[in-house]
């Protein structure tokens, strides 16, 4: 009776399985895997961004189907603040991400075509595309020591009749961006084949690299090719619950301008982001001058101590990225990564296997940098002495 873009089958995992276990058993939980700012005392709502939400002006409703002017000139600020050109004109505000790639999926492709998606990335992407009835395909991102692009496989893939792309920077979970060159070379086989670009930057503000004005690679305001820059309140801010995010648009003048009026549209339809958040929006982005260094310097703190761990078990790598909120752990190939996860649960450690990101490879963990510091540093001394606890006999490690 339901319809087939549903799941069929919705039993939980082994890894999954055995967590629900601990959890019912009553375990004090090391939760390696906790990205959500509000839960590690880092979350970005405070006074100031409530009393924002209290505007007399939210009495009134007058929908916009783009967003608020205001609001969306907000937007174009913040871009302009980061070193990038977006037009108010050119923003669609969404209730956060995953509206967004819905709004974008049904602009895009027609059931049964495809998108493609980097691996590895989000395993949100599989649901999402398939509840629109778009077909999901992928291409590689190569490790040698530093992520890249694997331009073949890109090709190979757009060369079947894609109709976008989506492109994570950085990425969730490797923490890599797209060198510049790697950028045009995209916008390069997007334009050609009539692909758009789907370019999520939620995880944009955060850099790794301590360097003075030190900034990661954005497709905002680039034009060779039809493209979309998602981020939003979330991630910029720390404010996940008051769900508002937004679409930038750019690209060559014809495209662009069809791709808003197919936006407004679709957006007309649904009016699904509250008044008050969006008369907020100004107000609410300046809070991200408090929120954000908050969040680099957890960051920074908890990637040092990170850093820690191979010198105590050189057996342990901790693969190389440039941003972001998660860091992927290389394990000895003696386990795959889910045997290492489910030892580290029987030892009450939440982590992630790298497959369940696409990961290829055996052994590898995604982990959670924005937990506070207590925790990850329990987190690691138990990963310590799984591996030192383990049997020796290994194959040799394999990379991504």
């Amino acid at each position: 009776m339901l319809s087939g873009r549903l799941p069929r089958d919705r039993s939980p995992n082994l890894w999954a399985r055995l967590l629900e276990e601990r959890r019912a058993a009553g375990a004090e939980l090391v939760d390696l895997t906790e990205a959500n700012p509000t839960r590690v005392g880092l979350g970005g709502v405070d006074r100031e961004a409530m009393a924002a939400l209290a505007s007399a002006a939210a009495e009134r409703y007058e929908p916009d189907a783009r967003g608020a002017p205001r609001a969306r000139a907000a937007v174009a600020d913040y871009y302009a603040a980061r070193g990038a050109h977006v037009e108010a004109d050119h923003v669609v505000l969404t209730t956060g991400t995953s509206e967004a790639y819905g709004h974008l999926l049904r602009l895009l492709a027609d059931p049964g075509q495809t998108v493609l998606c980097p691996a590895p990335s989000y395993p949100l992407f599989e649901p999402l595309v398939r509840l629109e009835g778009v077909r999901l395909g992928t291409y590689r991102l190569a490790y040698d020591g530093a992520w890249h692009l694997d331009r073949a496989s890109l090709a190979t893939a757009a060369g079947r009749g894609a109709r976008a792309m989506i492109v994570v920077q950085p990425n969730h979970p490797t923490g890599s961006c797209l060198a510049l060159d790697e950028m045009d070379f995209v916008e390069g086989v997007c334009s050609r084949r009539g692909m758009a670009i789907v370019s999520d930057e939620v995880f944009g503000d955060y850099p790794w690299s301590s360097a003075p004005g030190a900034a990661l690679p954005s497709f905002a305001g680039r034009d060779r090719a039809l493209t979309f820059v998602l981020s939003g309140l979330s991630k910029v801010c720390g404010m996940p619950q008051l769900k508002l995010g937004w679409i930038a648009v750019s690209g060559p003048e014809r495209d662009r301008a069809a791709a808003l009026r197919g936006l407004e549209w679709i957006a007309d339809l649904l009016l699904s982001v509250a008044t008050p958040v969006q008369l907020a929006l100004p107000r609410l982005l300046e809070a991200r001058h408090r929120f954000q260094p908050r969040v680099r310097e957890r960051l920074a703190a908890n990637r040092e101590r990170l850093a820690r761990l191979p010198r105590r078990r050189p057996e342990i790598g901790v693969l190389v990225g440039e941003g972001g909120w998660v860091a992927v752990l290389q394990l000895p190939a003696r386990r795959s990564g889910e045997e290492w996860a489910l030892e580290l649960l029987r030892r009450d450690v939440v982590v992630h296997p790298g497959h369940f990101y696409d990961i290829s490879g055996e052994a590898f963990l995604v982990m959670s940098l924005l937990v506070e510091p207590a925790v990850l540093e329990r987190g690691i001394e138990q990963i310590a002495a799984a591996v030192a606890e383990a049997p020796a006999e290994a194959p040799e490690t394999r990379t991504p």
